[in-house]
């Protein structure tokens, strides 16, 4: 394991918070059962870590459900399955209510919660500096049967729902893919830099070398 996969399960330890890492913990323990390749979606404003290719469908986020706030809009879904688990992410297009966003994100991470027991969750950070997103995860036993692994984020007019889905009583739930599914991703598409002056990576663009606002220490998605 590389020394960026390394500092990144570290860092991803303290964003995501006890509750979270404790059900992860074990997660890592476990051996991965495929390459991981990161795909990149620039009209999805997203590259994304999946165990082999997903298969892109079209669907409609809020069908079945009560999302009065989001109410029922189109969403783009790509899917991938590996070692028993289905990896899942949804995009909605919200650009025409921007403002609207924090309060879409908590209604999509509510309607998750309410649909089982909640039996962890955190709060993660992607990307670096002023380039950062900040999201919600959750891991509820569903009342369907279902293991459900979720992180939400809203960003640039976009909600963005990643999911890891395992029966509850399958040994896949300690599947390693799982918590490795809700890491890598990432919403600075330009990629990050190494500034071999002051020890810090910082995303391209940033054009300031002297004003870096993140640490030595901070980890890139493993490559």
């Amino acid at each position: 394991m590389t020394y960026a996969k390394v500092a990144y399960l570290v860092e991803t330890k303290r964003m995501y918070g006890k509750a979270l890492f404790a059900a992860l913990v074990v997660v890592w323990s476990f051996p991965a059962h495929a390459a991981w390749t990161e795909y990149v979606y620039p009209e999805l404003g997203v590259a994304k870590y999946f165990p082999v290719e997903p298969k892109k469908t079209e669907g409609k986020w809020g069908e079945g459900i009560r999302l009065p706030l989001s109410k029922i809009l189109p969403d783009t879904i790509l899917t991938a399955e590996d070692g028993g688990v289905t990896y899942k992410m949804t995009v909605v297009d919200f650009s025409s209510r921007p403002n609207e966003g924090a309060n879409i994100m908590g209604e999509a991470f509510s309607s998750l919660a309410g649909k089982g027991t909640v039996v962890g969750q955190g709060f993660p950070r992607l990307d670096l500096g002023a380039n950062s997103v900040y999201g919600l995860t959750l891991i509820v036993d569903e009342k369907s049967g279902t293991h459900a692994t979720s992180a939400v984020f809203f960003n640039k007019g976009k909600l963005y729902l990643f999911q890891a889905l395992v029966p509850q009583n399958s040994p896949s739930r300690l599947d390693s893919g799982i918590g490795r599914f809700v890491e890598t991703i990432r919403f600075h598409l330009e990629g990050y830099g190494f500034d071999e002056k002051t020890g810090r990576d910082y995303p391209l663009g940033d054009n300031d070398p002297n004003n870096r606002d993140v640490g030595p220490n901070r980890p890139q998605p493993p490559k």
